[in-house]
């Protein structure tokens, strides 16, 4: 997690030495994965009673009650007039890809919502060449190869009797759940090329604070009464997203976007668990091949 000197971050040229520092950022993605997990757990409960847009200002409401605290204890220099445009920038990615995945929440199985956004790391891999100028490893492709298999094998009962056979919402999730993953592979791309330029801590303001200003009004058009019991998960939805963007964004300052980008897939297990145990989602046996083979994959990884 970032020191609390306000020091700046690494430049995207700068890589720890020993083998061993660069599994701290590994972990540390795997626990961000987790807490994106946890949080989109505690959305799918609040999506029975609110729309995407006002789940989305929930996320950034409660975002903003840690992310302002934690930027005012050390108040990091706010980013200068050139840079802002790079910060608007990853703020639009990161709306539209939480509007998108909220969507596909009230739509999916958390697990599947999940599975899909799984296209993201594979995003990541890719567009890391011609944006960052990264070489992904042999390695890291059999990495993404083992997780984009396991993601066919959850999606495939979805296909296997046709498109006639699944109902225009479910698609339409499935869609938004696709497009959200795109979203978030620039999210990722942009905290990698943002990394030498403003602190986690602003960084985090910033894509707290800004979108909830965006969404503000369009969330006022269909906004529903909100009783005290929901403030408790609106809260630990905003705590989650905020761990999990916090760690992330450090994480991909520090070592290369292609090779920390698979180690989002061990949240896949995290949506099984969940899923069953709060929405009585049983694992299928495809689920368990799907988590075997993204598990194994993280593994080559790591054993890299």
């Amino acid at each position: 997690m970032p020191s609390p000197r306000p020091a700046s971050v690494k430049s995207p040229g700068a890589e720890p030495g020993p083998a061993s520092s660069h599994a701290i950022p590994l972990l540390v993605v795997a626990l961000a994965a987790a807490s994106f997990v946890s949080m989109d757990g505690v959305i799918k409960l609040l999506a029975a009673r609110y729309d995407t847009l006002q789940l989305s200002f929930f996320r950034f409401a409660g975002g903003s009650v840690f992310a302002v605290p934690l930027w005012l204890w050390r108040r990091t220099p706010l980013p200068s007039p050139g840079t802002w445009r790079l910060h608007a920038l990853r703020c639009l990615f990161l709306l539209c890809s939480l509007i998108g995945y909220f969507h596909a929440l009230t739509q999916l199985p958390l697990a599947l919502a999940v599975t899909i956004s799984y296209l993201a790391p594979i995003f990541v891999a890719v567009l890391s060449v011609p944006v960052l100028k990264e070489k992904p490893s042999s390695a890291i492709w059999l990495a993404l190869a083992a997780g984009l298999a396991g993601v066919s094998i959850s999606v495939w009962p979805e296909f296997s009797a046709g498109f006639d056979g699944i109902s225009t919402a479910r698609l339409i999730g499935m869609a938004s759940a696709a497009a959200a993953a795109f979203a978030f592979a620039g999210v990722l791309l942009m905290a990698r090329r943002m990394a030498n330029r403003d602190s986690i801590r602003t960084i985090l303001l910033i894509q707290s604070v800004l979108p909830l200003l965006l969404l503000a009004a369009p969330a006022a058009l269909t906004w529903k009464p909100v009783p005290p019991s929901d403030i408790a998960l609106i809260l630990l939805a905003g705590g989650l997203g905020t761990s999990g963007l916090l760690g992330i964004t450090w994480a991909f300052t520090r070592l290369e976007a292609s090779r920390l980008a698979p180690i989002e897939y061990t949240s896949f297990v995290w949506a099984a668990l969940l899923g069953y145990l709060l929405f009585g989602e049983v694992p299928t046996l495809t689920t368990a091949a799907s988590a075997t083979l993204i598990i194994g994959g993280c593994l080559l990884l790591l054993r890299r």
